[in-house]
């Protein structure tokens, strides 16, 4: 009888998040889980570190790091789902894989409580730079969204279950299949509650970004311009692109290698093919 996998769970949400409730939920059926994950909301810090950050003097800041060694502690607190610690995305991962017994078979990163898509969402992102950390670290992963544009803020776990019920089939189904021999993560955003997916779309991340910036009234502001497109159900994107995919009411995976670089292969789509 084969052993169950190690699942490294994380996100970028935070530990109390009911994305990450629901991942642990479906991934327990499938797979042994522990979760390392932020003690509060680490959204969209990319693939910073909490290293070092003992001082904002950059000369102390050499000199602590120096004398510890090149150590830096990393805070935590046990949850009742495993560890809760002060620090991004990328600490967890990285401790995760590292410090936690026994070593991880693979990491899923989420589910963020909304969509990641698009090339520049992957310097970000914490939750898909989670899952790039595992990848740097030669560990396989797997970064899991769903978009949640539009939707109440006060979503439960029960509102993520097409995206954990997407995450369980994909770590049940990869050991064996040689997929992580070809890719090194996967991407997958899952469109909202209340759409019934017919199945995935391959797709690579879209190339279209656009955020202005402007001077109104004294005051300097943002607008995401993507967002803005994607609450109007505007499709400017490809058709073989993770954004159009996802607002076509189709799951969307994209297989990646470090750091950005889309996977091309058709073996890739028949084993997920087969798995999902």
């Amino acid at each position: 009888m084969e052993t169950a996998p190690h699942v490294l769970l994380t996100n970028d949400d935070g530990i109390d998040a009911p994305g990450i409730r629901a991942l642990y939920d479906a991934l327990s059926d499938v797979a042994s889980v522990t979760v390392v994950a932020p003690d509060r909301n680490q959204s969209a810090v990319g693939r910073s570190l909490s290293y070092g950050r003992t001082s904002t003097d950059s000369d102390e800041l050499a000199m602590d790091l120096a004398d510890a060694g090149f150590t830096s502690p990393v805070p935590h607190t046990d949850h009742e789902l495993g560890y809760a610690v002060d620090g991004t995305p990328c600490d967890c991962t990285i401790v995760g894989i590292n410090a936690i017994e026994p070593e991880p078979d693979l990491v899923v990163s989420g589910c963020n409580s909304g969509a990641n898509l698009g090339t520049y969402v992957f310097g970000r992102s914490g939750t898909v730079s989670a899952a790039m950390e595992a990848a740097f670290l030669e560990t396989p992963s797997i970064a899991v969204s769903m978009d949640t544009l539009g939707l109440k803020d006060d979503l439960d776990p029960v509102d993520f279950a097409r995206p954990a019920a997407v995450a369980a089939a994909l770590v049940e189904g990869i050991p064996g299949t040689g997929l992580f021999d070809r890719v090194d993560y996967l991407n997958v955003n899952v469109p909202q509650p209340g759409h019934d997916p017919d199945g995935f779309e391959l797709t690579r991340p879209t190339d279209v970004y656009e955020m202005d910036g402007a001077m109104v009234d004294g005051q300097l502001q943002l607008t995401n311009r993507l967002w803005q497109q994607m609450a109007n159900r505007d499709i400017p994107d490809p058709p073989d692109t993770d954004r159009h995919a996802l607002l076509e009411g189709d799951i969307s995976i994209s297989p990646m290698r470090v750091p950005y670089d889309v996977v091309e292969d058709e073996a890739v789509e028949r084993i997920l093919e087969r798995i999902l």
